[in-house]
């Protein structure tokens, strides 16, 4: 009867922390941008810069459309920063007129400086990015505080010299839950298995 009732702790602590754990999502937002005003290939260019000093965040890039154009190679990129590194991915691609794609990002904080994660639309020379924030060439900034983040989380810049509007961020359908959380909410719910198994 004892070890029953070790058992039924066990079991509630697990599941009280699958369920915390389950709350610990990624946040997923539907990123798009008008690219009417440009024309022939550009490069798309994504930035993820570790601030905090731990390897805590990643960024998943997916679903890209080009909105008539096409792009030059794959356009799916995972980021993760390491300690003291600005992970810099890009994308040559044929213009079409619109962009879009899914960003995946999570929101980890181990204090400091926010990691960051930035997208920057750029000649296909890299001679210039187009942004009215001449100081980064970003068309969109977002910093990872380690709270829930919403697109007026984003930092937008139109680029008015190629008539660029900002880009448009809303959130996507639903957030996807981080595999560490969905692998500790399975053990629980199978260890209530057993237990209840147990018990009968």
């Amino acid at each position: 009867m004892r070890i029953n009732r070790i058992l039924i702790v066990i079991a509630l602590t697990i599941s009280l922390a699958s369920v915390m754990a389950v709350a610990a999502c990624a946040d997923s937002f539907d990123v798009s941008l008008n690219t009417s005003s440009l024309s022939g290939t550009q490069i798309l260019v994504f930035g993820f810069t570790d601030g905090d000093g731990v390897a805590d965040n990643s960024a998943t890039i997916t679903n890209f459309n080009f909105g008539g154009g096409a792009a030059q190679g794959s356009p799916t990129y995972f980021g993760t920063d390491t300690s003291d590194f600005s992970s810099l991915f890009y994308q040559s691609f044929t213009v079409g007129s619109s962009l879009s794609f899914l960003l995946n990002v999570t929101d980890n904080f181990a204090g400091g400086t926010p990691d960051a994660f930035a997208m920057s639309l750029c000649a296909a020379d890299f001679s210039q990015c187009y942004s009215d924030d001449f100081n980064s060439g970003a068309d969109l900034v977002l910093n990872i505080p380690g709270t829930a983040l919403t697109p007026s989380s984003f930092i937008l810049n139109p680029a008015s010299l190629q008539n660029l509007p900002a880009p448009v961020v809303t959130a996507a359908s639903s957030s996807v839950p981080e595999p560490s959380a969905a692998l500790l909410l399975c053990a629980g719910l199978a260890f209530f298995a057993l237990l209840f198994r147990a018990n009968k």
